[in-house]
């Protein structure tokens, strides 16, 4: 038999066929990511980037394990101050490499060290798929979606890449049977192409596009609610069941405790496994009832108790947090005062608890020190929150919002001076004019500008709610009192 040559050979490679990661290459990644989690919680955000570089060197399409801790990490990296990629790193790593493992692994890096980039973002999605890493495409091209989705000056180009690459994830998908993950993919690239058409509503482009990817949505779907080639699937038919209801929101009590009972199976043959823990806490909240939040709470405070992983510790305080959330605005729907009360104050002490405990194990995250200031404006301590909202202005999601909470500790303190200028400083700042944080911001002023005794400038700024909101809270009042006690003049 003759010998084929090597392009036959390579012909002969199924285009559509996932990577394949060997049991061995998993373990040896498992302990980068491990070492990478470890740094990451001690907010050494550099060494940890590098290490789940190395790790996804032997497991590249680890989403779980590798790629959402990386971009946390990355994320928490930008807002300490970290510094981009230079020159010199771009032009080592390429993003084009002929050898697609290598490009792809580049582009991890960078995206790493400079999340918001929208070029690193693409690359890492293109390249995942250029490598077959089939999950951690679908990952990267969700997050591609979201940052296209907030960013007003995306380009056509950039929509229609992004719905390509859903297109060929699903194309493959379907020639592999994997209709579940298939429908997810053109889903979503259904939903990137509706906002391109609304983007540019003349590009011919996305007509042109549509047509194919919804027909081809259609028969997916046809198939997998038939259980044709879905239940052919290469990883068997209870196997991709469970995959897919394990993704979907809504389930039957019957099929849930299913789910649960398998998930805290694959728990207790890896207990120290995060994907398998992380998964049952998830079914374990689906159904939002507290005893079953309170066994999901229980498990992570062990796996804190017997790793030390603060994360583990950080998602137990967020479950709880949802249940009393979840219980004052029960107290709310049945209207007892006194139980709604005794619901608000549990509420805002473990939440006080909780912020402290996050801002003293991480002392330069200012998002937390936000929620750790809101909630001691909310206990009436402004002399503590007053600082803790001056230091969280540094981080620019929440500048706007500190200025209105610093304008309101000033108010309640009786510093209307202070107040009035914190409030003109945010609003100067803030770039939109008429949502519910910009009346917010000018209610609050007029009330200073009221307390200081100047009624024209409080006048002015009502007016301005009015303009917006001719029914915000008691404006209408505050002018109508002001012009009947001939305060309009200061």
């Amino acid at each position: 038999m003759a010998k084929k040559s090597n392009d036959e050979a390579i012909e002969a490679v199924d285009p559509n066929a996932r990577l394949i990661v060997t049991a061995d290459d998993k373990a040896k990644a498992a302990k980068w990511f491990s070492r990478a989690r470890e740094l990451g919680d001690k907010r050494q955000f550099d060494y940890a980037l590098e290490y789940y570089v190395n790790g996804m060197e032997f497991w590249p399409d680890a989403v779980e394990e590798a790629c959402k801790p990386l971009h946390g990490c990355a994320v928490a990296r930008r807002q300490t101050g970290g510094k981009k990629p230079g020159l010199k790193d771009t032009m080592k790593r390429s993003l084009t490499d002929k050898n697609p493992k290598q490009a792809f692994l580049n582009a991890v890096w960078l995206f790493g060290n400079d999340p918001d980039n929208h070029g690193y973002i693409e690359a890492l999605a293109r390249n995942a798929s250029r490598l077959r890493a089939e999950d951690v495409a679908k990952w990267a091209g969700s997050v591609f979606h979201r940052a296209l989705d907030s960013a007003p000056k995306a380009s056509a180009k950039q929509f229609q890449m992004l719905t390509q690459l859903f297109e060929e994830l699903g194309d493959r998908a379907a020639a592999r049977n994997e209709s579940a993950f298939g429908v997810e993919c053109y889903q979503t690239g259904v939903e990137v192409l509706n906002l391109w058409r609304r983007r540019f509503p003349k590009d011919q482009a996305a007509e042109n596009t549509v047509k194919d990817l919804s027909t081809k949505l259609t028969i997916l779907k046809g198939k997998y609610s038939d259980g044709g080639s879905y239940r052919d699937s290469i990883h068997g038919v209870e196997e991709q069941a469970d995959l897919h209801d394990q993704q979907r929101t809504v389930q039957t009590d019957d099929r849930l405790d299913v789910l649960i009972a398998k998930a805290e199976s694959e728990h207790q043959k890896s207990p120290g496994s995060p994907a398998p823990l992380k998964q049952l806490v998830d079914l374990l909240c689906r159904r939002e009832r507290s005893e079953e939040e309170t066994r999901a709470i229980g498990l992570l405070v062990g796996e804190y108790k017997r790793g030390g992983e603060y994360r583990w510790k950080h998602l137990a305080d967020e479950v709880r947090m949802k249940q009393l959330g979840r219980e004052v605005r029960e107290a709310e729907r049945a209207g007892d005062a006194a139980i709604l009360k005794e619901k608000q104050i549990a509420q805002l002490r473990f939440e006080l608890s909780v912020y402290k405990d996050r801002v003293d194990k991480y002392p330069t995250d200012n998002r937390a020190r936000f929620e750790f200031a809101v909630r001691k404006f909310r206990a009436g301590q402004f002399d503590e929150a007053i600082p803790l909202f001056q230091t969280a202005r540094n981080d620019a999601k929440n500048r706007a919002a500190c200025g209105m909470y610093l304008g309101r500790c000033f108010f309640r303190k009786g510093y209307h001076s202070e107040a009035i200028t914190a409030l003109e400083e945010a609003i100067k700042e803030y770039e939109f004019g008429d949502d519910d944080l910009a009346k917010t911001m000018l209610y609050w002023l007029g009330r200073a500008q009221e307390g200081a005794g100047d009624g024209d400038a409080a006048k002015k700024t009502y007016g301005n709610i009015l303009q917006l909101d001719y029914n915000y809270k008691d404006v209408r009042a505050r002018m109508d009192g002001l012009a009947s006690s001939g305060r309009a003049t200061r």
